[in-house]
C-alpha cells in the first residue's frame, strides 16, 4: 500500500490542527501529525536501507513524528522530510509505505514501484518472477533529478 501526504497522515493516530483540534486517524501507522507553521516545499533526497536513494518533491505543512512501532522510509540528505527536525522521511510498516513525496515518487524511484508490484503479485498469485526491463531512461532521469537544487 502506498500512502501519500494527507492519506499518510490519516493512517496515523491523529492530525492536530493549528487551533488544537484533533482529527482522529485510523492508527495503522504508529505516527502522529501536527500542523506546522510553514509549508515544507522542494526537491528532496533520502537514503533508504530498502530502496537506496529516493528522489522526490515534497509539499506539506504537516509535521509527522514516528512512534516506536514504525520505521522511517529513509533518512533525509536534502530537504525537510517528515518534520524538518529529525531527518526522517516517510514511514514503513510491513508492506505499507507512507511518504510526503507527491506524484514524482514512483516515476523517479522504480525500485519502490517494482516493490509494490511484486508484493501485489505475490499477494494475488503466491509468487512473482520479475522480468528484466531496460531502465536506462529512468536511470538518466534520476541522475538529472538528484542534481536539482532544493
Amino acid at each position: 500500500m502506498l500512502l501519500i501526504c494527507g492519506l499518510y497522515q490519516q493512517f496515523g493516530h491523529f492530525f492536530k490542527t493549528k487551533d488544537g483540534t484533533i482529527i482522529k486517524g485510523i492508527g495503522l501507522l504508529d505516527i502522529e501529525t501536527h500542523a506546522g507553521p510553514e509549508r515544507l516545499i522542494g526537491n528532496i533526497t533520502t537514503e533508504s536501507n530498502d530502496f537506496g536513494t529516493i528522489i522526490g518533491y515534497e509539499n506539506h505543512s504537516g509535521q509527522t513524528f514516528l512512534g516506536s512501532e514504525t520505521r522511517a522510509l529513509g533518512t533525509v540528505q536534502k530537504g525537510a522530510g517528515n518534520n524538518g527536525q529529525d531527518d526522517t522521511e516517510g514511514a514503513r510498516y510491513n508492506n505499507v509505505i507512507g511518504s510526503y513525496l507527491h506524484g514524482s515518487l514512483l516515476p523517479k524511484n522504480p525500485a519502490i514501484a517494482d516493490f509494490l508490484i511484486e508484493q501485489a503479485a505475490i499477494k494475488k498469485y503466491g509468487e512473482f518472477t520479475p522480468t528484466v526491463i531496460d531502465d536506462r531512461f529512468a536511470t538518466i532521469a534520476r541522475e538529472h533529478a538528484i542534481k536539482r537544487p532544493r
